[in-house]
C-alpha cells in the first residue's frame, strides 16, 4: 500500500471514522470525510463535507464533491450508522424505522452506486461496508439495527459480483464492540452479556479494524470479495 490512495470515509468527526481517517492521513493518503457536524480533523490532505446522511440528495452530492476535487476514488468506507432505539419491534415508531434504514442501508447503497462510477475509471476499487456482530447474536430489542445491518450484508455480497469485472472488491467488516459514542449509549450490562458470546469476550480496538482494512486494500487481495469478516470471534 505504498501508492497514494483516495478514500471516502463516512462518519469522520469522531469514533472509528475519525481514527481511520487520521491513520490513513498519517500514511500520506488523501481523505474525503463527512459527518453531520463540522470537521474535527485539520490536515492538508483532508476535505470535509457536512451532510445529513438521511438526505439522499446530499448523499449523492457528496460523491459529486469527490469527483470535482479529485480525478479518482480508490476506497469507500461506509462507517457511519445509527442505532437510536433499542426497543421491542412492536414499540418502534415508523419514523424511527425509516430513519435507521435511510442512514444504515440506503445511504451506503447510494454511496456504493455512485462510487463505483468513479472507481471504474482506474480499474481498481475497494468498498468496505461496516457490519455488526448483532447480525450473528440476534439480541432482543435490536431488531431494527440488526435487520439494517443484515440488509447491508446481503447488498454487499450481491454488488461484489456486479463490480468485480471492473477491478473492484466489496466486503463487510463487522467489528466486535469498540468503545465509541454509539456503544456507550447502549445498556452496558446487556452489552457485556452479548460480548461473552464471542470467543474474545472483551471490547475490540481500532487497530483490529485497521489490520483487516490494510489486508483488503492490497492489490494482491483482489480475490477477497463478497466476504463478511467478523472480528472478536463472533
Amino acid at each position: 500500500m505504498s501508492s497514494k490512495l483516495v478514500f471516502l470515509i463516512t462518519g469522520t468527526s469522531r469514533g472509528i471514522g475519525k481514527a481511520l481517517a487520521s491513520y490513513y492521513l498519517d500514511l500520506g493518503h488523501i481523505i474525503f470525510g463527512c459527518s453531520t457536524g463540522n470537521a474535527t480533523i485539520e490536515h492538508a490532505n483532508y476535505s470535509h463535507f457536512k451532510i445529513d446522511l438521511s438526505n439522499h440528495d446530499e448523499v449523492i452530492s457528496l460523491v459529486q464533491f469527490v469527483r470535482k476535487n479529485s480525478d479518482r476514488l480508490d476506497v469507500l468506507i461506509n462507517n457511519a450508522a445509527i442505532n437510536p432505539a433499542i426497543l421491542p419491534s412492536v414499540l418502534l415508531p415508523t419514523e424511527t424505522i425509516k430513519k435507521v434504514y435511510d442512514v444504515n442501508v440506503i445511504t451506503p447503497f447510494l454511496l456504493c452506486r455512485e462510487s463505483v462510477k468513479l472507481m471504474k475509471r482506474n480499474k481498481f476499487g475497494r468498498i468496505i461496508n461496516f457490519g455488526s456482530m448483532a447480525t450473528r447474536h440476534e439480541v432482543s430489542g435490536e431488531s431494527l439495527y440488526t435487520s439494517s445491518k443484515a440488509a447491508l450484508n446481503a447488498f454487499t455480497k450481491v454488488i461484489s459480483k456486479e463490480v468485480y469485472q471492473f477491478g473492484i472488491t466489496a466486503n463487510v467488516i463487522s467489528p466486535s464492540v469498540i468503545k465509541t459514542d454509539l456503544s456507550e449509549k447502549i445498556n452496558q450490562n446487556a452489552l457485556n452479556e452479548v460480548l461473552k458470546r464471542n470467543a474474545i469476550p472483551n471490547y475490540g480496538v481500532t487497530v483490529d479494524i485497521i489490520n483487516v482494512i490494510n489486508f483488503v486494500l492490497k492489490k494482491e487481495s483482489n480475490a477477497i470479495t463478497g466476504q463478511l469478516i467478523y472480528l472478536g470471534g463472533v
